[in-house]
């Protein structure tokens, strides 16, 4: 029914002025989806509706944008996690 991120552990501060951003890119896919702004240390929730199709090797990622999340369609900032 959707997508669940949880943190399993502490979570590194997130600085002044910027946000965390979670995508999802499957293997092969010209580019990557955004899944919306994640607040540190919380779970976050993405319902199918909201997802692209999922396919085996799907990269999962979170990268550190601007406080309103990427300008672009894509990651500009350094990724944090992956999975």
């Amino acid at each position: 029914g959707g997508v669940r991120l949880v943190p399993v552990g502490p979570s590194a501060a997130v600085p002044p002025g910027k946000s965390l951003q979670f995508w999802t890119k499957a293997e092969g896919a010209a580019g990557p989806t955004s899944l919306g702004l994640v607040r540190a240390g919380e779970v976050t929730e993405v319902p199918a509706a909201r997802l692209p199709v999922i396919e085996a090797k799907q990269l999962f990622e979170l990268t550190l944008e601007p406080e309103a999340g990427s300008p672009l369609d894509r990651p500009t900032g350094p990724i944090l996690y992956l999975g």
